[in-house]
């Protein structure tokens, strides 16, 4: 599955980095600029806890906990591998989710670039 390969460069790239901290289970947890672009709301940016699981059956699902514009209610925050398209970018070390649905008015993006610096969890 090329999603879960992709998840697993994105991980390789940011561990042992500040703000990148993997849990004794194996999931990812960090801050990080998500930058969101849909066919509803145009393109929108925030700064969001994420948390991409490593383990088990729900491996490769990422879920983005709301902040500033992101809301639950009106954006999707939850991702599964198969559902979307995971795609990790080399050039600055992003992770790249692309779908499409109703909620969002037909296609949207999502680019996850974690911050440098440590979280204030």
């Amino acid at each position: 599955m090329s999603g879960l390969n992709d998840v697993t460069d994105f991980g390789e790239a940011w561990r042992g980095t500040e703000n990148f901290k993997i849990m004794p289970v194996g999931n990812y947890v960090f801050r990080a600029n998500i930058f969101y672009n849909s066919v509803a709301y145009g393109a929108q940016k925030a700064d969001c806890t994420v948390l991409i699981v490593r383990n088990g059956m729900q491996d490769g699902d990422i879920n983005i906990y709301e902040a500033g514009p992101l809301k639950v209610l009106t954006h999707h925050l939850g991702f599964k591998v198969g559902r979307q398209t995971y795609t990790y970018d080399a050039t600055d070390d992003s992770l790249l989710i692309a779908g499409s649905s109703g909620k969002m008015g037909g296609s949207y993006s999502i680019k996850i670039s974690p911050n440098r610096s440590a979280p204030s969890f």
